[in-house]
């Protein structure tokens, strides 16, 4: 499954129409309904949003559930959490990153998102 593909399954999961999830995000409709039809996707930021109003850890709604196979799971701590002592913490593919909860922090955890999210699927 791809991050739209998420998007729609988790937003309809959660009993939300369009229009009430994009209002709770404080998007417009037409951006919500560009990132379930794949034109776009949220930042990482968007993503700990709809993450916190779906219920959800960040990691579900950026999984490729359909390729699993691909690449190790990519996890995602938040502050809030018990296990990541105030930090924002990312994991995957070998790799631990643990950012501060600064303004420079959510900036660097914004481009590793995007980065993941933009990355060419690999092929097997």
């Amino acid at each position: 499954m791809t991050i739209s593909s998420n998007i729609r399954m988790l937003r309809k999961k959660s009993g939300y129409t369009q229009i009430e999830l994009a209002e709770k995000l404080g998007v417009s409709i037409a951006t919500l309904r560009r990132w379930e039809a794949g034109e776009t996707a949220p930042n990482a930021t968007r993503i700990v949003e709809l993450a916190g109003i779906l219920n959800v850890p960040p990691d579900e709604i950026v999984a490729d559930k359909e390729n699993k196979n691909t690449t190790a799971p990519i996890k995602f701590t938040l502050p809030g959490d018990n296990k990541s002592q105030g930090m924002l913490i990312f994991e995957g593919e070998g790799t631990r990153i643990e950012l501060p909860p600064t303004d420079k922090g959510y900036e660097l955890f914004n481009r590793l998102v995007e980065n993941l999210i933009n990355r060419p699927k690999t092929q097997h």
